[in-house]
C-alpha cells in the first residue's frame, strides 16, 4: 500500500515492508556486501518489514530506529540512525560491521549537506525522481554514509517519497561502490501501518 498522505520524512514512524515488485533487483548489492549466496537467496524470497520508530532526543536531534524482521530464518536487525553527521559503528550478522554517518538533506541547496555533500557531488541517482517534500526550512530528504569494513564497499543512500503509477511510496536510493564496481538500486516501501 502507498504512503499515507500525512506520512513525511520527518515522521516515518510505523512499519514499511519492501515491496519486490517495485524494488530493483538487491542480489548485486548483498553480493558487493559480502554476503554468502544462500543468504541472498533466502534473502529473495523473504518478506522484510522495517519497523521505524522517529524521535527527538534530549539534544532536539531526529533519532530514526529501524527494527528489520524477515520471514525465512534470518536474524532480525535493529539500526539506530541518529542525524547528527557522527559516525556510528553497527555490527551486523549479515553485513559485518558497518560504519554509517546519516545527516539530513536538502536538494534545493547547491549544498545540499553543508560541507560535506556539494550538490555537483551528490550522484544524480540518488536524487532522481525523488519528491520535493522541503517544508520551509526543514529539509525533506535523509542522507546516509555506509562503509561495509568486512567487504570495504562504500555507499551513499538517500531517503525520500517518489509517485510510481500514480501512488505516493516511501523510498530507499542507494549507490554502492567497491573498486571499480558500482550498483544503484532503489527500494521500494508499502505502507503496512502502525503495528
Amino acid at each position: 500500500m502507498s504512503a499515507p498522505a500525512g506520512t513525511t520524512i520527518h515522521d516515518l514512524n510505523g512499519s514499511w515492508v519492501i515491496n519486490k515488485e517495485l524494488s530493483d533487483d538487491m542480489d548485486q548489492a548483498l553480493v558487493m556486501e559480502g554476503v554468502p549466496w544462500l543468504m541472498r537467496k533466502v534473502a529473495s524470497w523473504a518478506t522484510i518489514t522495517y519497523k521505524n520508530t522517529h524521535i527527538k532526543d534530549g539534544n532536539g536531534c531526529t533519532v530514526l530506529t529501524v527494527a528489520k524482521s524477515a520471514t525465512g530464518g534470518i536474524p532480525g536487525e535493529t539500526q539506530v540512525h541518529t542525524l547528527d553527521g557522527v559516525e556510528h559503528v553497527y555490527e551486523s550478522i549479515l553485513f559485518g560491521n558497518r560504519r554509517v554517518e546519516t545527516r539530513w538533506l536538502d536538494l534545493r541547496s547547491k549544498d545540499p549537506i553543508s560541507g560535506v555533500v556539494r550538490r555537483e557531488d551528490l550522484d544524480p541517482y540518488l536524487s532522481q525522481d525523488l519528491l520535493d517534500q522541503e517544508a520551509g526550512d526543514s529539509p525533506g530528504h535523509i542522507w546516509a554514509a555506509v562503509t561495509n569494513e568486512r567487504s570495504g564497499m562504500r555507499g551513499e543512500q538517500v531517503w525520500g517519497f517518489e509517485l510510481i503509477a500514480g501512488k505516493r511510496y516511501h523510498v530507499n536510493r542507494m549507490v554502492l561502490r567497491k573498486g571499480e564496481e558500482r550498483v544503484a538500486l532503489r527500494i521500494v516501501f508499502d505502507w503496512a501501518g502502525n503495528q
